[in-house]
């Protein structure tokens, strides 16, 4: 009977030892694969511009106040469509400042000139946070990537430095051309004046005889 004890004791001993040690390399696994607490959220705001705008076609920029009128396709990172609004094109015009849109989206088109494409990808902070929204479409501490143009601006818009710098250089260039043709011309009418002259000083003086009868 305390044979049996004995052998009861120990292998419990033994199963309590197995364990202990899975909780343990359990634990080390956890420590050495990071991990998010959302797969399907991020931690900044990004933005990557696929097309930009030559300056000398951008004289306004989009800033706070601005009504902007954009198209956009919009998905989970998981691929979920959620908007498609570029597809169908159904534009959607909304003003930067007042919460009536989602933060991430304002400052994804701020700075922005009418015809430039950006990619962004949101996170929930800046999204709909903790909350699910569009009846479930979109889940709690999702992170949004958007496929955004503008296709127009209204008032207040913002001066686009770059573009009055090229507009000075533009002025500049042609009052440089401008100067350069009159200075050529002068030129030319400096070097034709004394031949004119010497053609009158060489010219035969012609003497009008009368004939007697």
């Amino acid at each position: 009977m305390r044979y049996n004890t004995l052998l009861f004791a120990g292998f419990v001993g033994l199963v309590a030892a197995q364990r202990h040690a899975v909780r343990n390399i359990k634990a080390e696994q956890k420590m050495m694969v990071p991990r998010t607490e959302n797969d399907l959220d991020v931690d900044e705001l990004v933005i990557i511009k696929e097309k930009e705008v030559p300056a000398s076609e951008c004289k306004y920029k989009s800033g706070d106040g601005s009504i902007v009128i954009t198209l956009y396709n919009g998905k989970l990172l998981d691929g979920k469509i959620i908007d498609n609004s570029w597809d169908v094109n159904d534009p959607h015009q909304f003003q930067i400042g007042p919460p009536l849109v989602i933060e991430g989206l304002q400052l994804a088109v701020k700075d922005m000139c009418v015809g430039e494409v950006r990619r962004v990808t949101i996170p929930s902070r800046l999204g709909h946070g903790s909350k699910p929204h569009g009846g479930g479409l979109i889940p709690p501490n999702s992170a949004i990537e958007y496929h955004v143009t503008l296709i127009g601006m209204k008032p207040p818009m913002y001066p686009n430095p770059e573009y009055f710098e090229w507009e000075k250089s533009q002025k500049q260039a042609a009052a440089s051309a401008t100067e350069s043709v009159e200075s050529a011309s002068g030129s030319t009418e400096a070097t034709e004046t004394p031949a004119a002259e010497e053609s009158q000083a060489t010219e035969p003086e012609q003497v009008h005889v009368k004939d007697e009868l």
